[in-house]
């Protein structure tokens, strides 16, 4: 076992431990604040790359193949029933912590730049923006589904104070309650799920016990695995904003631009990626589930690439790309479940729709942490304006942050060599994949590839309306390239763009170290299996995803390049109605308003029935009892001897019945 990993619970504490250090620092000391989080986060990204370089140069010989574990007794309840928290170290965890931490250091270090001008405010952003990283840390590391709830929920709050950062704004304050309760109604799939597989199968959460093969088999058996595995996907929808409860991470753009990035590129909204990954050998036992993901995740990835086109505010173009992007995780994801659910154990030894959608995970945490920090150079040059027609021409006046953002996009957009290229190419092979057991897999490829053809018009059209063509902005913001602390953080992320991908060869290569091995290994590497960069420009479908991509490049040109805002692309009747409806966002903000108002009113209407019928007339009939009882006894005193005397002897005589008759009735 590597040393190393002894200290591997460092990497969540570090960041918690800063939170609690600035939480103690004066209002008057926001550098001293500053300092603080960037060591803090600093000290994470710094042992968890360390980690990952030990584990790879190693072969992963301290995690495989039994992952590395510490705990400690938290709750006892009885011998047989116990609670306890720890850390679990796979290459999944490794991996995941390598991408968090690093990704999270930039967007701290950018941060110092961005938020300068808050003054004394930095120290709550920088105390809550540690804690929001250690605690997502927390939940990659937990060992056991109890304590991933409980990071889980510090999640939700961490994004609730960061998106409500400017609370005095009421968009903001609104913003931030909406991302609370939509993802808490996900939360309730979660926690009914974890309860329900503490009540099935062998009774546990540890995921060494849970993730055994006979406890896998003892869930299946019970009958109850696809319903826990559903519900516990409702959650993974509410965190990573999937189709239906995809609208509040749009509005959580409200918050400060590197709080986007922070939960887009490198956070909050890949837990529920993450959660189904973790949890592969019940979804790979759970087909139905499975294909439900899968499918979620395609439409998704299509639908919200088509509400891109319908915006021009910046921030939430990117926004759309998130839940898009996200999509395609979950379709890797579960076109790989899917098709290991069907193959008889011993017949394959790895998926590729894992290993792609982590894939995808590690790559569009670079690229979309890269274009929101890019954003917000844009907005910081012209005070702060989001909106893409009052941009334009930025290209010769922000050189680092234009061409920074052209890597982003084309990463995005999935050209070659860039990072985006490899990974969701893979995660179209993994669909793809699929339809030799389901046909179903035909429309989720279909919906995959059509998401690719707007993903590049949409994020192209972002790109040609800022940087290109005439200035829209008024004439007398002084446009200038930001800082360095804000531009060497773009450089880097840029940089990465263009190396990860072929650094690790493609998926195949990243497959080496991230992949689900089935019960019987196979003696093909996953490298030979899912074929490396040639492999992957032999096969037809990679040209057609190239094809479309560069296709929307070239419409995106036509219409928004060349001196055009693309204004008279939405002018006419019929472009002019389907833009509304996407700029409405398919009117699902309204919907939720509606069924919001719908629901809590008649909540109201039976809790107030329930409050004066029941609960009053408990209260109040029990007062009028006894106003109507001491009533009666007030008129029974007369004060006449005789009357008493007469109810005396009446009482005697019914005693005395009673003596007589109860001992013949045998009582």
């Amino acid at each position: 076992m590597d040393p190393l990993l002894q200290y591997s619970s460092l990497v969540a504490l570090s960041p918690i431990i800063a939170f609690a250090l600035i939480s103690i620092v004066p209002s008057s000391r926001p550098r001293l604040s500053e300092w603080i989080a960037v060591i803090g986060v600093g000290v994470s990204a710094a042992l968890s790359l360390l980690i990952l370089a030990v584990e790879f140069f190693s072969s992963g010989s301290g995690i495989s193949p039994v992952p590395f574990q510490q705990q400690i007794p938290f709750l006892s309840f009885s011998a047989g029933a116990a609670v306890t928290l720890g850390i679990y170290v796979d290459w999944l965890t490794v991996v995941m912590i390598a991408v968090v931490s690093s990704v999270s250091l930039l967007i701290v270090v950018y941060s110092v730049g961005y938020m300068h001008a808050e003054g004394a405010r930095r120290k709550r952003y920088f105390g809550v923006i540690s804690m929001f990283v250690g605690v997502m840390l927390g939940l990659i590391m937990a060992n056991n589904l109890f304590e991933l709830y409980i990071f889980w929920e510090l999640v939700g709050l961490g994004s609730y104070l960061l998106i409500g950062f400017w609370y005095e704004k009421p968009s903001a304050a609104k913003a931030a309650k909406k991302a609370f309760v939509v993802t808490r109604f996900g939360d309730m799939f979660l926690l009914f799920g974890i309860i329900l597989l503490l009540n099935i199968g062998n009774h546990t959460l540890m995921y060494q016990t849970l993730f055994q093969p006979g406890s896998v088999t003892a869930l299946k058996g019970s009958g109850l695995l696809t319903l826990a595995t559903l519900a516990m996907f409702g959650g993974a929808m509410g965190k990573s904003a999937q189709f239906p409860l995809h609208d509040w991470l749009v509005d959580a753009m409200e918050g400060p631009t590197p709080v986007s990035a922070m939960i887009h590129g490198a956070t909050m909204v890949n837990a529920g990626v993450y959660l189904v990954a973790r949890l592969y050998p019940l979804y790979s036992q759970a087909p139905i589930s499975a294909l439900f993901v899968s499918f979620i995740g395609a439409f998704t990835a299509l639908f919200a690439a088509t509400m891109a086109l319908g915006t021009f505010d910046i921030k939430r173009v990117l926004a759309f790309s998130t839940i898009s992007q996200l999509g395609y995780m979950f379709m890797a994801l579960g076109a790989g479940a899917y098709v290991l659910s069907r193959q008889s154990v011993g017949t394959v030894s790895y998926s590729l729709g894992y290993s792609a959608g982590i894939f995808h995970l590690m790559n569009q945490a670079i690229f979309k942490a890269l274009l929101f920090l890019a954003a917000g150079s844009v907005m910081h040059s012209l005070g702060g304006t989001q909106d893409m027609r009052e941009m334009g021409g930025l290209r010769s006046k922000l050189k680092i942050t234009s061409v920074t953002m052209l890597f982003g996009s084309l990463s995005l957009a999935g050209i070659i060599p860039f990072s985006g290229f490899f990974s969701k190419d893979a995660a179209l092979e993994a669909a793809l994949g699929g339809t030799a057991y389901s046909s179903l897999f035909i429309v989720i490829w279909l919906f995959g590839i059509a998401g690719a053809f707007l993903t590049a018009v949409y994020i192209f059209r972002l790109w040609f309306m800022t940087f290109t063509g005439k200035p829209r902005y008024p004439p007398e913001i002084h446009v200038h390239e930001s800082p360095r602390v804000m531009t060497v953080p773009l450089i880097i992320l840029a940089v990465l763009t263009l190396v990860v991908g072929a650094a690790v060869l493609g998926v195949a290569g990243f497959a080496m170290a991230v992949h689900y091995p089935a019960v019987v290994p196979s003696a093909v590497s996953p490298y030979a299996q899912f074929n490396g960069v040639f492999g992957l420009l032999s096969d037809p479908a990679t040209y057609l995803s190239l094809l479309l991509a560069f296709g929307g490049i070239g419409l995106s040109y036509a219409v928004w390049g060349r001196e055009k805002s693309g204004q008279a692309a939405v002018s006419g009747p019929v472009t002019s109605r389907i833009y509304r409806v996407l700029a409405e966002r398919y009117y699902f903000p309204q919907m939720y308003d509606a069924l919001g108002i719908w629901i809590g009113y008649n909540i109201a209407r039976v809790l107030d029935f329930f409050d004066s019928k029941v609960i009053d007339g408990i209260v109040n009939g029990t007062g009028r009892f006894f106003v109507f009882s001491s009533e009666k006894l007030r008129r029974s005193e007369t004060g006449y001897v005789q009357q008493y005397a007469g109810v005396i002897v009446l009482g005697i005589i019914v005693l005395a019945i009673l003596l007589i008759l109860l001992p013949m009735m045998g009582a």
